[in-house]
């Protein structure tokens, strides 16, 4: 009898030992599961306001610093962010709730994270940018009397620029004087910029502006085209004593 209780004492321990060995596998195998788990989002709360509050509720909600690199435009800084609310892992995910709304006074969030990739969040973006939507540009321009023109800097060698800006400075600033002694509005609002690659002059503002641009373009260009010509005919013949 007393193998058979050996035996029998035997497997029982052997049983015991099995089971015990199973449950740490089992509980590890359960651990890593946990592990891998997608994190919940948490939720992002807006009260509305104007673009430059929701990037500051943006900053406060995931401790990043997008008011240093963000760039609004003026005609968007009193635009109406409505009342927001969003699971989010980062601020893509709510910018880009902003820009599926599509409401034209709003614009749209352009943004580019730095040290990006697809298996891990975004640490903080390089640039975010809100870019008006091209009918409230063009509905703005025709209510302002604003216009816009592109004059070809062919013939005024890129030296003769800064001449022209000048002129153009002081010939603006005589035509205003000219119409505020008659009681007038400023008729000769604008601004240029020089496009070197291109060479091109874009022209933005008031008619009588453009049009006074446009006139000091052609003056240097002919002013330059004569001192080519001056410059190219041969000298006279030197006479003899």
């Amino acid at each position: 009898m007393k193998p058979r209780v050996n035996a029998v004492v035997v497997a029982m321990l052997s049983l015991g030992v099995l089971i015990s060995s199973v449950r740490p596998a089992l509980a590890q195998q359960t651990n890593s599961v946990s592990d891998v788990a997608a994190p919940k989002k948490k939720l992002f709360i807006f009260s509305g306001g104007s673009p430059f509050d929701l990037i500051v509720a943006l900053d406060k909600h995931f401790r990043t610093r997008l008011v240093q690199i963000l760039t609004l435009p003026e005609m968007l800084t009193r635009a109406e962010v409505p009342k927001l609310r969003v699971a989010a892992e980062d601020p893509r995910d709510v910018l880009n709730l902003y820009n599926r709304l599509q409401n034209p006074a709003l614009g749209q969030w352009h943004y580019e994270y730095e040290n990006a990739s697809l298996n891990s969040a975004p640490t903080n973006m390089n640039v975010l940018t809100l870019v008006p939507d091209k009918s409230v540009i063009a509905n703005k321009i025709e209510r302002n009397g604003i216009k816009v023109k592109a004059v070809a800097l062919a013939g005024v060698p890129e030296p003769q620029w800064e001449s022209l800006a000048k002129d153009i400075n002081d010939a603006r600033s005589y035509g205003a004087e000219a119409v505020a002694e008659k009681g007038g509005s400023d008729a000769f609002s604008g601004s240029v910029h020089f496009q070197k690659e291109s060479k091109v002059l874009i022209i933005s503002g008031s008619e009588n502006y453009v049009e006074m641009v446009d006139s000091l373009v052609t003056a240097h260009r002919m002013n330059a085209e004569l001192e080519m010509k001056a410059a190219a005919k041969p000298p006279p013949p030197a006479q003899n004593p």
